[in-house]
């Protein structure tokens, strides 16, 4: 029973005691007797409502100091924890901005890498751009080694006349060559004898002048 209901209970016994005050006057000893015990019955209760209530409050009282030791220690805890909490914050906020730096490293590498492929990519279209080139200058410098080809063999052909006509040439020089010799030399003999027959002839003409004036008278 808690303290407001022990106090009702003393209440209702001093209010029947007054109650019943004039009654007793007016009644036999008897009844003032019983309700004098009763009175005393209900103090008696009281008194032990009380008692229990103090025994009950002391024990409260009791669980509360241990309560409050308990809340200390716990604060004091609870401090170290915060101190810890404090410590642990900086380390995660140390964490973080290690984080935030190797995330704006990573980021600066990124756009970095991603301008490198960028210009790969177009380097790769100007070397796709070239290789059609390339495969397009193969084609006709090929078509150009056919026509090449076919020009040499023309100029083979035409170096093998030319060969042939040069070997006649130089046959028919040899030749005109030694007919200009022995033509030569038959001029030669020609006039060799021409001139001794000029001289023939002079001498038959003086001979035959000679003998014309010795027949003359």
């Amino acid at each position: 029973m808690n303290k407001k209901k022990l106090s009702a209970v003393f209440l209702l016994g001093v209010i029947t005691s007054f109650a019943t005050f004039p009654a007793v006057a007016r009644t036999d000893v008897k009844a003032k007797v019983q309700q004098i015990n009763e009175n005393a019955a209900a103090s008696q209760a009281n008194l032990e409502q009380y008692q229990s209530g103090l025994r009950v409050v002391t024990q409260n009282l009791a669980d509360t100091d241990r309560a409050i030791k308990t809340i200390e220690k716990q604060k004091v805890a609870l401090t170290k924890q915060t101190g810890q909490s404090a410590k642990d914050k900086m380390s995660v906020d140390a964490a973080r901005a290690e984080v935030e730096g190797l995330l704006s490293l990573e980021r600066d590498r990124l756009t970095t890498e991603e301008k490198q492929i960028e210009d790969l990519q177009q380097a790769l279209q100007r070397l796709e751009a070239n290789k059609l080139k390339r495969q397009e200058n193969i084609v006709a410098y090929e078509e150009r080694i056919k026509t090449v080809d076919a020009e040499k063999s023309a100029w083979v052909e035409r170096s093998e006349s030319v060969g042939q006509l040069e070997e006649a040439l130089r046959s028919q020089e040899a030749q005109a060559r030694e007919e200009r010799k022995r033509l030569a030399a038959k001029k030669a003999e020609y006039e060799e004898e021409i001139e001794k027959w000029k001289k023939q002839v002079r001498v038959s003409q003086r001979s035959a002048s000679n003998f014309g004036r010795l027949k003359e008278p």
